[in-house]
């Protein structure tokens, strides 16, 4: 799936959509997760521009095949959301270090 580069809408579901940044793939224990950066700076609910939760969490979904479909799916465990956004962190971490070189 090429994601790179791309806004990709989400739709959930009770019809409310949001758009999103595609911002990395990770792969953790054979499953393969997108890491999404919602658009919509309202996603909180809260009115302040200087809200520390405005654009800063991201979404992850992990990406599920069927035949030669690919789609997403929210991830509902905690311990798998945890160490997906984990590696997350360290392939942002590794890319920091590659461009330091």
């Amino acid at each position: 799936m090429e994601y790179e580069n791309e806004i990709i809408e989400l739709t959930g579901e009770n019809g409310d959509s949001i758009k999103c940044e595609y911002l990395d793939t990770v792969l953790v224990d054979d499953n393969e997760y997108v890491v999404l950066l919602p658009l919509d700076e309202d996603n909180c609910g809260c009115d302040s521009e200087d809200c520390d939760e405005c654009g800063a969490e991201v979404i992850i979904m992990k990406i599920e095949k069927t035949g030669d479909e690919e789609y997403l799916v929210p991830v509902e465990d905690d311990d798998e959301l945890e160490k997906a956004f984990e590696a997350f962190q360290d392939q942002i971490d590794y890319e920091d270090e590659d461009e330091d070189l």
